[in-house]
């Protein structure tokens, strides 16, 4: 009885650290998959928050070149107004305003009405 009560005292020792083994490996497991649930999740973010942002840096950038494209062709079209006149001014026909402003000979004609 001694030796049988020996080998089950062993035998529930075992069983216990057994059953504490996998209690851990199930803890660490659990875990682990909450940090790669946690670390996808950023990462998702992360992406959705770059798109979002790309759209809409594109969308500032977009409108702000439409500004400034808008403004230099006032300018440029202020300066080809006053260039037209300055020629007309000095004497030169139309066709060589044309050719001096690289202009059509109906965009000078236009400018001058």
């Amino acid at each position: 009885n001694e030796y049988f009560d020996e080998a089950y005292n062993t035998l529930l020792n075992l069983s216990a650290d057994e059953k504490k083994r996998l209690e851990y490996e199930a803890r660490e497991k659990a875990l682990k998959d909450y940090n790669t649930q946690i670390s996808s999740a950023e990462k998702r973010g992360l992406k959705a928050g770059e798109e979002i942002g790309r759209k809409a840096g594109e969308e500032i950038g977009r409108k702000a070149g439409e500004e400034i494209g808008i403004r230099k062709g006032k300018e440029l079209g202020v300066q080809e107004v006053r260039q037209v006149f300055k020629l007309y001014m000095q004497g030169k026909s139309p066709e060589e305003i044309a050719v001096l402003c690289n202009i059509s000979i109906d965009k000078v004609k236009q400018i001058l009405e």
